[in-house]
């Protein structure tokens, strides 16, 4: 298994779990943490679209030097989860909503 599968299985399993956990509670918690679970969502739906687009290019235009798919296709269920997070926190202290 490479490193490639691995951030995908972790993004496809991992990340929701960690959103699931992280939404537990949710009205308890803080207002940086609302802003880092709502990033994360929106980070993962965005990886979702992005991730089923690359993994629909036919089968002929695969190469094993193609970056842009194993990038978009393999690391954005586990990139761009966190990603929004981390904008999500920065907004959240940028605008003094703590």
């Amino acid at each position: 298994m490479t490193i490639g599968s691995v951030a995908l299985m972790l993004g496809i399993f991992g990340v929701p779990m960690v959103l699931l956990w992280a939404g537990h509670r949710l009205r308890r918690r803080s207002a940086r943490w609302h802003a880092a679970f709502w990033g994360g969502i929106a980070g993962h739906l965005v990886a979702l679209v992005v991730g089923s687009v690359a993994a629909m290019a036919p089968a002929e235009q695969w190469a094993p030097s193609d970056v842009w798919r194993g990038a978009l296709g393999l690391w954005s269920f586990l990139v761009l989860p966190a990603m929004g997070a981390a904008i999500g926190v920065v907004r959240a202290g940028r605008f003094g909503r703590d």
